[in-house]
């Protein structure tokens, strides 16, 4: 069947069909080039030498790696510096000012979905709640990962600088080896020191700068190793293999404790949420157990009591199962 459909093709629509087949063929290896150089750009460069590579000016950059930036003696300075620094830790391309109004204009259109169908106190306790605390939760738990992800590259970059130390090159080569090798978000930060000790801010400073933006305890400890070394002299490259080797191996006791303390993690997670499971089932299954005393006068006063020791439970067995050292 296959073969006397193939002799029954005029010579015309053989060279249609292998025309066919051949720029289809080209469309998809074409597509395959254009996704595997897009891929390996984006896997082996980070989002400063992404910003190089298009041909930003220098102040353009500075505005988009030092944007929402609180260092020094601001970061305590209340709950707005608090909460810029959770945005500029999960390095959001968005301003203080228009994240802001967009949780402003979140919380009014929620406010006046919910007032329809619930009193107004409630609906602005919900329009808060969901306009302000849940993109505030959101933004803390993204600077959180990302300091985390920092923290993880961190002995991966102080190795391939002492390695460069130790065969010989000076530190401003192989901080533009950590800066162009390494991924974001430890290879932006080291490129934002590199661009500072060439514009003529000593070493020192520069590290100093980068642990105030991180506000982390590994970077204090390796600026402070910086710091010594560039007033006194020592050999870095040794100081920064052992702070390479600490931070490592603090890194791996750390999820030690995350492993051996998950089963204490569930169980509170577990008993903060079975009395709203309780009363949810029992609400669904039988209504008339709790409406029939709404009424009553002490019923508000005791289910806020409850409500309340359930949420300290719920914050006392997270203290007690979450271990910060």
């Amino acid at each position: 069947m296959t073969i006397d459909f193939l002799r029954g093709l005029l010579p015309q629509e053989v060279i249609l069909y292998l025309m066919i087949f051949f720029g289809a063929l080209l469309i998809f290896e074409g597509m395959r080039q254009i996704v595997g150089r897009h891929a390996g750009e984006i896997h082996h460069k980070n989002r400063r030498m992404r910003m190089i590579a298009q041909g930003l000016e220098k102040s353009k950059m500075d505005e988009v790696l030092f944007r929402n930036h609180v260092m020094g003696s601001k970061r305590d300075a209340g709950p707005i510096a608090k909460f810029r620094s959770a945005l500029a830790h999960a390095n959001l391309p968005i301003g203080m000012g228009a994240f802001g109004a967009a949780l402003i204009t979140l919380s009014v259109v929620i406010f006046i979905l919910a007032s329809r169908w619930a009193p107004l106190p409630s609906a602005a306790v919900l329009s808060l709640a969901l306009g302000f605390g849940v993109p505030y939760a959101i933004i803390l738990r993204l600077a959180e990962k990302r300091l985390k992800q920092l923290s993880e590259q961190l002995p991966d970059a102080l190795d391939l600088m002492a390695r460069g130390l130790r065969v010989g090159h000076p530190i401003s080569v192989t901080l533009r080896r950590v800066a162009r090798d390494m991924p974001d978000p430890i290879g932006s930060e080291f490129g934002i020191i590199e661009d500072r000790n060439s514009h003529g801010v000593d070493l020192a400073t520069a590290f100093r700068e980068f642990a105030d933006r991180v506000d982390q305890e590994d970077v204090y400890y390796l600026s402070v190793c910086v710091g010594i070394q560039h007033g006194t002299g020592g050999n870095l490259g040794r100081v920064l293999l052992v702070l390479s080797r600490v931070i490592r191996d603090r890194i791996t006791m750390q999820k030690k404790i995350h492993a051996i303390s998950s089963e204490g993690r569930l169980s509170g997670m577990i008993l903060t949420m079975m009395p709203f499971l309780i009363v949810g089932t029992i609400y669904s299954s039988t209504p008339s157990f709790f409406l029939d005393v709404k009424d009553h006068p002490i019923f508000m006063p005791v289910a806020i009591v409850v409500g309340l020791m359930i949420v300290l439970q719920g914050v006392i067995l997270s203290r007690l199962t979450n271990f910060d050292f």
